[in-house]
Parts: structure tokens; C-alpha cells; sequence
């Protein structure tokens, strides 16, 4: 009997602040505090599929996130697109769990227990590396926790999940990842603006599910070389992004306001633990 087509749940879909931003009193801020429509953590997303799981990318509300699933979860593998701290710091959360996965410190402080659980890859392109280990350089001092993801990629999860980088506009550039399976072709961008054609030809054609980052409604009256990510406005724009099949779109900040922007048929807002097929 063949296994069920992997799933994609949105463990996270907010920008680097989180919605509501604490100090925030907008009305999409105001919305998220009560009814709750626009409530988002940062964005990560939890792939599950052939008896496995791969968590993509781990922001700084990575333990809150896997504490709110039905039960207790270890993904089977990671991986970074970044080190920015809204898809890094929850390595933090994984790092702890590691040192009880090695049976060095038990889950009472005793070495009890700990045999039960087991060790998680954790994979980033091989750039972004030299940006983590001073970060985290007490987890770095015996055998690095993160390694370079493989440029041929991964076979996790029923998925082929690759890397490829793309533009982060005035930040630089980030990582993005093509999550591919026989008749599927998915592409999980979160943080990305003036994707260039080169890329979009090798990477971005011809997409059965597209997972982009859209930070804000429109930014269009601002300095375009001061952003970092696409808005809505642009990405319902992009050729490539219309001809994908389905579109989610996630990353979305206290400007995005899902009760009042109307998208493309078979686009729609990610929404914090929304499953999909993939």
C-alpha cells in the first residue's frame, strides 16, 4: 500500500516582529489580540510525509509552535534558509534538545530517559554557516550540530528538498526551497524580492504549489531599495507566481490584514496551523 501524499502545515506566518507587535496599536494589531484572525508567530513550517517530518526553517517561537501540536514531535530532519533571527533562534530550542538526544544530560537532570530519543540533522546551505557558529558557539565546541545542506539536496518526507538563494533586497540575500516529488513541484520563499530570470527559469516554472513571502499589502510609495521582501501587490503581479498552480502566502506583517485584501483564484492568505497537501 503506498503512503499518503506529504503534508505541509504552517506552523508559522507572520514577518520578523510577529503579529500583534507588542507595542503596536493598529487595528490589524488590535484584531490579532482578541478575534484572533490576524495572529501569527514567525514563519516556519513542518513537513510530514512517509513516516517522516522536516521542519523548515526555526524562528524564535520554534517551542511554542511544536508545543501547540496534538502530541509530542521530533522532526526527522532541519533546514536553515537564513540566519536572521526570525528563522534561526528556535535553533536554540533544538540545540537543548540535542544534548538530551546524546544522553549527556537526562530529562531530569539525570541521565534517565534519554535513550529514547534520537539526534536531529540539522542542514543549512554551506554560506550561511559561517554566520550561525559564532552565534551559537558553545553548541559548536565538539561536533557541529548544523551542517552544510548537500548541494544535490535531501530525500526526506516522501520530498527532494533542495536550496537555492535568492535576493533578500537591502538584507542581503536568503535561501529558498524546492520541495519536489513525482507530480509535484513545490517552492517554499519566504523572505525574497527581484527574484532575477535566471533563477525563476531554473527554479521557479512551472509550479504546482508556490509558498511565497509577501511582507506587507502595498508598499509601492516606499524607497524600493530600502525593502527586503515582495508585498501583495507585487506578487499578484509576477508571471511566474500566476502560473503557479496554488499559492499561499505567508511572512505577512501587521500590514496585511487577511479580512480585507482579495487575492487571485487559487491564491490565499497561510494562516498559522493551516495543513495542506503537498
Amino acid at each position: 500500500m503506498s503512503s499518503p501524499p506529504p503534508t505541509l502545515r504552517f506552523l508559522g506566518t507572520a514577518d520578523s516582529k510577529g503579529v500583534p507587535r507588542f507595542w503596536c496599536g493598529c487595528p490589524v494589531c488590535t484584531e490579532a489580540r482578541t478575534v484572533g484572525i490576524n495572529r501569527r508567530t514567525r514563519s516556519a513550517a513542518l513537513v510530514s510525509g512517509a513516516g517522516e517530518t522536516l521542519l523548515l526553517d526555526c524562528g524564535p517561537d520554534l517551542h511554542a509552535q511544536l508545543a501547540r501540536l496534538p502530541g509530542p514531535l521530533v522532526p526527522s530532519a532541519v533546514v536553515i534558509s537564513h540566519a536572521h533571527n526570525d528563522h534561526l533562534l528556535g535553533l536554540g530550542d533544538l540545540l537543548d534538545y540535542a544534548v538530551y538526544a546524546s544522553g549527556d544530560v537526562g530529562m531530569n537532570g539525570t541521565s534517565a530517559g534519554a535513550t529514547s530519543l534520537v539526534p536531529i540533522p540539522i542542514f543549512t546551505p554551506a554560506g550561511v554557516l559561517p554566520q550561525i557558529e559564532p552565534r551559537f558557539q558553545y553548541a559548536f565546541r565538539r561536533e557541529p550540530p548544523v551542517r552544510p545542506l548537500p548541494e544535490e539536496g535531501l530525500h526526506v518526507a516522501g520530498l527532494h528538498v533542495r536550496a537555492f538563494r535568492v535576493p533578500h533586497g537591502a538584507n542581503g540575500h536568503s535561501h529558498a526551497f524546492r520541495l519536489d516529488r513525482p507530480g509535484l513541484r513545490a517552492a517554499y520563499v519566504t523572505d525574497a524580492i527581484d527574484i532575477p530570470e535566471g533563477t525563476v527559469r531554473d527554479w521557479l516554472t512551472d509550479l504546482d504549489l508556490l509558498i511565497l513571502g509577501t511582507s506587507f499589502g502595498d508598499e509601492s510609495a516606499a524607497v524600493h531599495a530600502g525593502r527586503s521582501v515582495y508585498d501583495v501587490r507585487e506578487a499578484t503581479a509576477l508571471p511566474w507566481a500566476r502560473s503557479a498552480r496554488r499559492v499561499y502566502l505567508t511572512h505577512l506583517s501587521h500590514d496585511v490584514d487577511v479580512r480585507a485584501l482579495s487575492l487571485p483564484e487559487e491564491w490565499a492568505f497561510a494562516r498559522d496551523g493551516l495543513e495542506v497537501g503537498i
